[in-house]
């Protein structure tokens, strides 16, 4: 069995989370979890705040607040929209003065130094002397050099690229609109540059989704330069007393796994003996879940930052997603085009929310929300037949490991294999597990109809589907007087495939 750091890409709390932050890596992470502890794996699921982000430094100036407590308190609504989410992160960090997540950063950044891929250099960078802010991230936005899309210059949305302020058409400050002035820095760059043949030989054992496998191709051959990693009055932890290596966000985002894992272990009392066995064990690995725009951090900068670390036998899995439409167009914020989680949680239910994105999830291409389907899907799935499958348990209590019905073995077997195929800890895919829940209830839904049997279908639903509808999945085996270890053993082993049929 595999010990496995989960991750979930580190949200700015500059606000609270929509259905797109749901359906993306929030929800596939603690999904991926709990199907792998039902497998047998040992799992830790872990996260942040991204109190560094420059993103932090603007929305404070915008409204006024302290970024630090405005930090503090939109992370305080997110653990608390992800809880009614349903989303179980086993430990989430505040880094924000954290000797845990300081001391992370300054061992990756040293790693990365001693190893000969840092360099301190003078370069030339954007600055808005109406504004005296630098046009990092959030206070500089433009045309990317890449894909011409308007970004900042941090990493594109669009194509998951860093683009290059010196490089960018129309950059402009964030604040006032006005063109920057370009003076000299002194700055630290990671020189990947030289790490192509190294990145490829890793990426040629790993099966990606589409489309991220054409797009690591493509980046690895032709957009690997040096990439700045500090940045002079950003946002970022400042690993020099006087200010000169202010490392940006977006570096530390390695750094910051690892010490919510050793806050995590510590609070255990078990920092040592878990980080042994999850670090720094062959049998070990770190499952990030990201978002397209943070591809390039996480899929090119984290495994050269690894690499360099001696103690660290951990590997690394990767599970990207598309984004997410509202209606058939980009969610927005900004524009009023959004539906906050927690509003669409407390109208429905956890279960069907954590259901119907995960049946639309955009894992290789974009997905659409429509509140007039859910509310339909909803009204036919955790209503009618929800209650008829309820309802019908009673005279069927205690038969379902003999249920009579003939083809019932067969047809488990095939939704058993597409569910460990689902599962797998390389091809995991929640919307394909959706995909395998809605058959089962498909089926369920036509022999209520007919009157038929349904114990053991109903049986499978509850373990198979116990990770995208945890409520409903304890109902039912309550229901049908059913254990949930008894249950989940027949599905990840297989011992009721012969079913006394």
């Amino acid at each position: 069995m595999a010990n496995l750091v989960v991750t979930i890409t580190p949200p700015t709390p500059n606000g609270d989370l929509h259905i797109g932050h749901i359906s993306g890596p929030f929800m596939a992470a603690d999904v991926y979890t709990r199907v792998q502890r039902q497998r047998g794996h040992q799992c830790v699921l872990v996260s942040y705040s991204d109190d560094y982000q420059s993103y932090m430094l603007r929305r404070g100036l915008e409204q006024k607040r302290d970024p630090v407590e405005l930090a503090r308190s939109n992370t305080a609504r997110i653990r608390e929209t992800l809880a009614c989410a349903d989303i179980r992160v086993d430990h989430w960090m505040e880094p924000y003065a954290n000797p845990h997540f300081a001391q992370a950063v300054r061992e990756v950044y040293q790693a990365a130094s001693d190893a000969g891929l840092v360099e301190l250099r003078e370069s030339e960078e954007p600055y808005c002397p109406s504004c005296k802010v630098w046009g990092y991230e959030a206070f500089g936005r433009g045309d990317c050099n890449h894909c011409g899309t308007d970004s900042d210059a941090s990493q594109c949305e669009c194509c998951a690229l860093p683009p290059d302020a010196g490089k960018m058409h129309n950059f402009r400050c964030k604040l006032c609109g006005g063109k920057h002035v370009w003076l000299p820095a002194r700055r630290a760059f990671l020189k990947l540059s030289g790490q192509a043949e190294r990145l490829k030989a890793l990426f040629a054992q790993l099966r990606l989704r589409k489309p991220m496998d054409a797009w690591i191709s493509d980046t690895l051959e032709h957009h690997l330069d040096d990439w700045g990693i500090s940045r002079p009055g950003d946002a970022g932890l400042d690993l020099e007393a006087d200010g000169s290596l202010r490392i940006h966000t977006w570096f530390m985002g390695l750094a910051g796994y690892l010490a919510a894992f050793r806050e995590h272990a510590q609070r255990l009392g078990r920092q040592n003996e878990l980080t042994q066995q999850f670090w720094n064990s062959e049998d070990s690995r770190l499952v990030h879940f990201l978002g397209f725009d943070c591809a390039y951090s996480h899929m090119v900068v984290y495994p050269v930052l690894l690499g360099a670390m001696d103690s660290a036998r951990i590997k690394q899995s990767f599970y990207p997603n598309q984004f997410l439409m509202l209606e058939g167009l980009n969610l927005s914020t900004s524009r009023n085009h959004a539906i906050w989680a927690r509003d669409l949680v407390a109208d429905a239910c956890s279960d069907s929310v954590r259901l119907y994105l995960a049946s639309i999830a955009p894992e290789e291409s974009e997905g659409n929300f429509e509140m007039a389907a859910f509310a339909q899907w909803r009204g036919e799935i955790f209503g009618g037949f929800a209650e008829a499958l309820l309802a019908a348990a009673p005279a069927q209590q205690g038969r379902w490991h003999d249920d009579g019905e003939n083809d019932q073995g067969a047809l488990l077997h095939g939704l058993r294999q597409r569910w460990l195929a689902a599962t797998s800890l390389d091809q995991f895919s929640m919307r394909r597990l959706a995909q395998v829940v809605l058959d089962t209830i498909a089926l369920l839904r036509q022999r209520l109809a007919q009157g038929r049997q349904v114990s053991h279908l109903a049986a499978f639903l509850a373990a198979a589907g116990n990770a995208l509808h945890p409520q409903l999945s304890a109902r039912i085996l309550h229901a049908y007087g059913i254990s949930e270890e008894e249950a989940t053993h027949a599905l990840v082993r297989g011992d009721a495939v012969e079913y006394a049929i």
